[in-house]
């Protein structure tokens, strides 16, 4: 696993592309004109009205965007809402729940760490950590922490004050032992990320947010970065508040008024930040661990860091890690997410080879990428959960930055002018979902506003339309005056009719409680205390669980669906019978799925949740 840089270093390679191994990340990215550093200011202006139009189509609550060349700011914008129920509207370095990126942070620590010979990758995380000595998790490596493959889950929480401190969370996590053998393949882990960050605190004999504010925070300048706890601290005014759902359905769980998020720094998420900071971070992995002439990190780190060790897997799938930059293959560093030029042979890119673009994401909508070789950093922040606007946005980047078209803008062909428009799709995870045809970059493509626009081919010698990278395709119905009525979605043996025309709304009946009454309770997962309560509230059946405010609010089944979640419906939820009642229910998500049984009795944990 310990791969590294076969004939350069990361800083040869950053010489090489005209950039300096010294740069000085601790200026404030100054502001300049796209021109004078070989960008548009159209491209830049269409950029921002793209996330403009995520605000208004409520794919978005509200965003900021940074793009930043040759170390200096040429756009830098804010849209929509802070917070939309207080109409505090968003505004530039506004402070974020970053989420994941807060791995790369973590990750850093550890270099650091090794760097100083108080950690090794080979190291057993047993030597550290007493809830690893045992055999299923005695073998796991710091190294196999970083790059996602100790077979540890992907959680282990069911609350975020489930443990006392972040010793006993990544405890807990050994003795219950990796899920697969440590070693044999990628599998995301929010799990591993955090047995990092308590290695690093028992190595450093430190806190882990103490160790990082002093090792890396305050040499980078990142004064706007923090674990946010202390509530008197003047930096949570200007935090974003948190929300939750799809496209048109944002519902907000966590203000900055409340209670702090996090009990204590986490290592796989807890950080706040701006997108400036996380720019300086960016730097110094340009700058081959450099900030303002200091070493943060040595270049053996930033090389052990950046060369891939696997390929990216999607979170809790095998599959691969999508991207809309096209000929790049996304890999899993030691807590780095790099994209690199061309397919994989034998799994991993030659040896030498630098990526691409290397950052990371966070959950909650936040994204940055960084263009070594363009001296380029582009970071688009949000707080909306659930909302697909980043990966969207990488397709407007290669448009509109990395390969703008000097092709001419076409009209629409007249033989397919009468297939642009809009259709609703009201099946599977999608309920009066407007699908969009439209003309674009001189093609036909379908806008799917909850996922991605995919650009369409006709099939040679019929009137099919394949989705580029998917394998499902469209046909058209028309009428018998030849005018199109509907549009048909062939995928998985499967053909969905999508009516033309606008979405009207729906007008639900309240759920009356004897309809729903076999259903109520609790319930609590197999192989684990995660107890879910679920509760009929304004006439809609819903799910209580720990990690959110507000009960998780359910679709009722169409046609021989389940129950499908408001927020996201591609999750489904079927209730099993035994003998006349409801015993059970299954999550049938993306990422796997979960059973729960139900729970005869009430316990204090459910006399708690009363109150």
């Amino acid at each position: 696993m310990s791969r590294t840089f076969t004939s350069i270093l990361l800083a040869g390679i950053l010489t090489a592309a005209g950039l300096p191994a010294t740069a000085q990340t601790e200026q404030a990215f100054p502001e300049a004109s796209p021109e004078s550093v070989g960008l548009s200011t159209e491209a830049l202006t269409e950029l921002a009205a793209e996330v403009q139009s995520y605000v208004e189509r409520e794919m978005a609550v509200g965003a900021e965007l940074m793009v930043i060349k040759d170390r200096q700011t040429v756009l830098h914008e804010a849209f929509g809402w802070r917070d939309r129920e207080a109409e505090l509207p968003m505004e530039r370095d506004t402070l974020f729940n970053i989420r994941s990126m807060t791995k790369p942070v973590t990750g850093a620590a550890a270099q650091v760490l090794i760097d100083e010979g108080r950690l090794a990758l080979d190291d057993q995380v047993s030597t550290y950590l007493p809830g690893f000595d045992n055999e299923a998790s005695g073998d796991i490596t710091i190294e196999q922490l970083l790059t996602h493959t100790s077979g540890l889950p992907l959680t282990t929480v069911s609350s975020v004050d489930q443990y006392e401190s972040l010793e006993a969370m990544a405890n807990a996590a050994g003795e219950s032992g990796p899920e697969f053998e440590p070693g044999s393949k990628f599998w995301y882990s929010d799990t591993g990320a955090d047995t990092l960050g308590a290695v690093v605190e028992q190595a450093s004999e430190t806190p882990l947010g103490a160790f990082v504010t002093e090792r890396l925070l305050d040499p980078l300048g990142m004064a706007d970065t923090y674990y946010a706890g202390d509530p008197a601290d003047p930096r949570l005014d200007r935090i974003a508040s948190l929300y939750v759902g799809k496209p048109g359905e944002w519902t907000r769980f966590w203000g900055p008024e409340e209670d702090p998020f996090y009990p204590y720094a986490w290592g796989s998420q807890s950080l706040y930040g701006t997108p400036r900071d996380y720019a300086r971070f960016l730097a110094m992995w340009m700058d081959a661990g450099q900030a303002g002439g200091t070493a943060v990190l040595s270049p053996e780190a930033v090389t052990r860091t950046l060369t891939p060790a696997t390929t990216m897997g999607q979170l809790g799938s095998d599959a691969p890690y999508p991207t809309q930059f096209p000929d790049l293959t996304v890999y899993h560093g030691q807590m780095a997410l790099l994209h690199v030029d061309g397919e994989p042979e034998g799994g991993l890119p030659p040896p030498g080879v630098a990526p691409t673009i290397l950052g990371y994401s966070g959950s909650d909508g936040t994204i940055a990428w960084a263009w070594p070789d363009l001296d380029l950093m582009i970071l688009y922040f949000t707080q909306s959960r659930g909302g697909s606007t980043a990966i969207r946005l990488e397709a407007e980047i290669e448009r509109l930055l990395l390969d703008p078209s000097t092709e001419p803008a076409l009209k629409v062909p007249v033989a397919l002018s009468d297939l642009i428009g809009t259709y609703v799709a009201d099946f599977g995870p999608f309920r009066n979902e407007p699908f969009e045809i439209l003309w674009r970059d001189n093609e036909l493509a379908l806008d799917i506003p909850s996922q991605l626009i995919f650009g369409l081919e006709q099939v040679p010698g019929d009137e099919r339309w394949g989705l580029r990278g998917v394998p499902a395709e469209l046909t058209f119905v028309r009428d018998e005056s030849g005018a199109v009525t509907i549009m048909e979605l062939h995928q998985g043996g499967d053909t969905f009719e999508l009516p033309k025309g606008e979405p009207e709304p729906i007008e639900e009946v309240a759920l009356r409680a004897d309809e729903v009454e076999p259903y109520l309770g609790w319930y609590r997962e197999d192989g684990s205390d995660r107890e879910v309560e679920v509760v009929l509230q304004d006439g809609r059946l819903a799910l209580r669980i720990p990690e959110t405010a507000e009960p998780l609010e359910l679709f009722p089944p169409s046609s021989d669906d389940g129950w499908r979640l408001r927020m996201n419906p591609a999750v489904e939820i079927r209730f099993s019978e035994q003998d006349g009642s409801v015993d059970a229910y299954v999550v049938h998500a993306p990422g796997g799925e979960a059973t729960f049984t139900r729970i005869e009795g009430a316990t204090p944990q459910h006399e708690e949740a009363a109150e």
